[in-house]
């Protein structure tokens, strides 16, 4: 994602210090890493379902996508579909974590969301995060 951060959006079981609502009898489809993906954001945005979020700007290069600061200071991208509102404070709707998750090519991850040109993953240690949709291959 473009400018001040580069987070995304899940739901999935709180793991590894991610939130979000994974289901382990969803189809889950593996893919091949393409090209490599770093962490940009060290300390995203983690919130729970039912916390209040300052939402900023939507991101140009990846509409669909509003960067929101929590009460802790942490700010990240946020789905547009998981904030109660389009004013400047919203809910978020579920539990979320704005994790990335560094990956490199030829590393095989197992995808659990895609939202917006972004992929939640999981790789073979069970870390998740998000990564661009176009880092990835078809298996």
């Amino acid at each position: 994602m473009s400018d001040q951060s580069n987070h995304r959006a899940p739901f999935f079981a709180v793991e590894n210090g991610s939130y979000g609502t994974y289901d382990p009898r969803m189809p889950q489809r593996k893919v091949r890493i393409k090209i490599e993906h770093r962490i940009e954001y060290p300390d995203p945005l983690r919130v729970a379902a039912g916390e209040r979020v300052n939402v900023g700007h939507e991101d140009a290069e990846f509409p669909g996508w509003k960067w929101c600061k929590a009460s802790d200071g942490r700010e990240g991208w946020v789905p547009v579909e998981l904030l109660s509102n389009e004013g400047a404070e919203a809910t978020v709707l579920q539990d979320y974590s704005a994790r990335e998750l560094a990956v490199r090519p030829g590393e095989e991850v197992i995808v659990e969301e895609d939202r917006h040109e972004w992929l939640l993953v999981r790789n073979a240690l069970g870390e998740r995060g998000w990564i661009p949709a176009s880092s990835m291959e078809p298996l």
